[in-house]
């Protein structure tokens, strides 16, 4: 089993680079390995921070945020996500949006809230799933076909683990990129609202591939085995303790927040974010401030002051990580010492001895 996503992700990659065949799908050629399950032991240590990885931890918080609060827009996700008009039939909309589906399928059923429901009738329970895949849209002509299809909570020993299926995974855009973060915070969300520990994360997929446009990114990534995530340098998860009855108006604060930072009123929204008492969700606005003040090119002082904010946690060092490859310039990055300055060491010196971009 893997420890989190940093070992998984690299294990997958070492997989499809082993046992994979190329293939040409849809025009697009992928090297791809078939009938696959990843177990990830702790997903809450659920930030992907890797030298040459590149990824956005912003635009997944948002796209997070965005799915669990049932939005389907393309307004808020486009400023996070700018290609995602490129799955969209309609420059507007996700067609196939996962937030839809999970929180109000056939525009009323909470598949979350009867999840919960279902466990606490019957905490033994094989029956708490949510569906994604709908055979009465899905199988038209469309650029927006859900790729995550299945999920399953199940409790035994105290432990809510979850079970996730998917029909075919990107394991850059797609598995490591948002679709391990997002349901990884669901996960917690429905463990906490049972008073349960949070147990695996199981991971089947049909097709597990890369893409040829991503295949010198994963040679890259996969001669970093061996790496240590912030988690095993000492840098502690950031729990959530909103529970779903809870959850909507967690998320209105969030994205009252969101949108004072993305108007630059960044007092007013720092004012919406204290309101927020979860520690997860009220960093997730933080995150979301910090993002829109360095695409607006505030001054670096006003930029690292909100960074700061973040203090010892993983999520500062996901931020800073991308704040610093962004800047190009790791020294613009003051590091407390302890966990997150042992973590960055090693993180730079593996970069510097692959040669690969800063």
């Amino acid at each position: 089993m893997n420890r989190n996503i940093t070992d998984a992700l690299l294990h997958v990659l070492a997989n499809i680079e082993d046992e994979g065949d190329i293939v040409v799908a849809r025009g697009q050629e992928q090297r791809e390995v078939l009938s696959s399950l990843t177990k990830i032991e702790r997903p809450q240590e659920r930030f992907l921070v890797l030298p040459g990885r590149n990824n956005n931890v912003f635009a997944q918080i948002a796209e997070t945020a965005w799915v669990l609060a049932g939005r389907d827009d393309l307004e808020f996700l486009s400023h996070y996500l700018p290609r995602a008009a490129d799955f969209s039939d309609d420059g507007k909309t996700w067609r196939a949006a996962y937030g839809p589906r999970i929180r109000r399928w056939g525009g009323e059923v909470d598949q979350v809230a009867q999840v919960v429901e279902r466990l606490r009738e019957d905490p033994y329970t094989k029956r708490a799933v949510i569906s994604i895949f709908d055979p009465g849209s899905d199988f038209g002509e469309t650029k927006d076909v859900p790729c995550n299809n299945w999920l399953q909570f199940i409790q035994r020993g105290g432990r809510l683990d979850l079970h996730v299926t998917v029909r075919a995974n990107d394991a850059i855009w797609g598995f490591s990129g948002i679709n391990f973060f997002e349901w990884s915070v669901l996960h917690e969300i429905v463990a906490r609202s049972l008073g349960w520990e949070v147990g695996a994360l199981s991971w089947f997929v049909g097709t597990f591939h890369v893409y040829s446009r991503h295949y010198t990114l994963a040679g890259r990534l996969r001669s970093l085995e061996g790496i240590r995530s912030p988690y095993e340098e000492g840098v502690s998860t950031t729990g959530i303790s909103t529970t779903v009855e809870r959850l909507d108006g967690v998320l209105v604060r969030l994205f009252e927040a969101e949108e004072h930072a993305r108007a630059g009123r960044f007092d007013d929204a720092e004012r919406v974010e204290r309101e927020i008492s979860d520690p997860f969700f009220r960093y997730s606005a933080t995150m979301l401030r910090l993002y829109n003040a360095y695409l607006m090119g505030r001054d670096r002082t006003d930029v690292l002051d909100i960074l700061h904010e973040l203090h010892e946690t993983d999520f500062f060092t996901a931020a800073a990580e991308y704040i610093a490859r962004r800047w190009k310039d790791d020294s613009a990055i003051p590091v407390p010492p302890g966990p997150q300055s042992a973590f960055f060491e090693q993180f730079r010196l593996v970069r510097d001895r692959r040669l690969l971009p800063a």
